[in-house]
């Protein structure tokens, strides 16, 4: 089985006023605690979608086995980087994981949503803590046209998921890290009190 995960890494960052990818995150960037837990998981297929100021993420990306995509189109927000990305997806792949550069994930998570999709033949999988859902989201491949298809004023991925509320799991994670989304300084300062 192959399991494609998409980085989305092409933002401005302009509500935290600086790279995030960049920041540091448990000893190494946001950006690379991110490829480091995809590739000790079973999403073999590793695309990184990149875009504003690319050639910061370069060399980190180049240490890992990972294809890099170029979203000249990243002003446009984040429904271009989704499309980009899984369009670059292998075809053989059986589910898309899709998470930004700001919502760091663990292996042990992601490892997770796709053992829950792949017994129970979902089509999402959204990891859940205290009853809250969270970061990242798995989609089923069967999904892929409907991800191609999605729009900024359209809501981008939350039209999928609602679309398909009633094959959505919900998976139970002892993990609160599923709810950070480190969008503005403040969001980062408190993740690291923590």
């Amino acid at each position: 089985m192959t399991h494609t995960a998409i980085v989305l890494a092409a933002g401005r960052s302009s509500r935290m006023g600086t790279l995030k990818g960049l920041l540091p995150w448990q000893g190494t960037t946001l950006f690379e605690h991110q490829l480091q837990n995809l590739k000790e998981s079973v999403f073999s297929d590793i695309v990184v979608v990149l875009g504003y100021k690319a050639e910061e993420f370069i060399p980190i990306v180049k240490k890992y086995p990972i294809k890099i995509i170029m979203n000249e189109q990243f002003h446009e927000g984040k429904c271009s980087s989704i499309i980009s990305g899984v369009k670059t997806a292998v075809k053989s792949a059986e589910t898309i994981l899709i998470t930004s550069v700001d919502q760091p994930l663990q292996s042990f998570t992601v490892n997770r949503l796709a053992e829950s999709i792949a017994k129970s033949g979902g089509l999402i999988a959204v990891p859940s803590h205290q009853g809250k859902r969270g970061h990242p989201i798995l989609f089923s491949a069967q999904l892929r046209s409907d991800l191609l298809s999605i729009k900024e004023e359209r809501m981008g991925l939350r039209f999928v998921i609602q679309k398909h509320e009633k094959a959505l799991l919900e998976v139970p994670v002892e993990n609160d890290e599923i709810h950070l989304n480190l969008n503005k300084q403040a969001d980062y300062i408190n993740a690291l009190k923590k």
